[in-house]
């Protein structure tokens, strides 16, 4: 048996009664809307986000493994070109049971949603929304490049030198800090 859904964020809620105890074989595409992605982020989806993977029902808790990917659309951290990245990512989430986590919160100073990234279910569905929302944010790169020997943009006339021979002269530092130059340091020896 598969699930196969598109588009909103009901796309990534499953009933959990429809789990049948072989498995559930799961697909889905959905677009950056229903994942609640920062709006601040200088990062977009090109295409909308894939998941795949496989549902697992033992007793109440449900385990899902499965992969995210996508396209992110960002701009390169040198020449501010807009490139194209692909991701994947692999997803291994448990969902736990309401009950478990009365047990959980019973202990001491713990919250259940931080112990160990586990997820809770509601008892009748589980939403994969958060942690596919988690694997997304983690694919967005720290500092992209278009490629890896991008020679950025000039910091006199702003043209991108990757794809214009800039001419400008380049000062040799902040004026302020020319005198500076001048001083000189006596250096220690070694042996004292």
């Amino acid at each position: 048996m598969a699930a196969s859904q598109q588009g909103n964020s009901a796309a990534l809620v499953v009933n959990i009664a429809n789990i049948p105890d072989e498995g559930l074989a799961f697909q889905t595409e959905v677009t950056a809307t229903p994942l609640q992605l920062p709006p601040t982020t200088e990062v977009e989806l090109s295409t909308p986000v894939q998941v795949r993977g496989w549902l697992t029902k033992v007793t109440e808790q449900v385990y899902f493994q499965g992969t995210v990917r996508g396209t992110l659309a960002v701009a390169c951290s040198r020449c501010l070109d807009i490139i194209h990245s692909d991701f994947t990512a692999e997803m291994r989430v448990v969902y736990l049971p309401p009950s478990t986590r009365l047990q959980i919160e019973g202990e001491e100073g713990v919250d259940a949603e931080e112990v160990l990234d586990l997820y809770m279910h509601d008892g009748t569905t589980l939403d994969l929304r958060p942690p596919v929302h988690d694997n997304v944010l983690l694919a967005f790169p720290v500092q992209p490049l278009c490629r890896p020997d991008c020679a950025g943009l000039c910091q006199v006339c702003g043209g991108n030198r990757n794809e214009v021979l800039c001419t400008c002269q380049e000062t040799e530092g902040d004026p302020r800090f020319a005198l500076l130059k001048q001083l000189h340091f006596l250096r220690r020896r070694e042996d004292e």
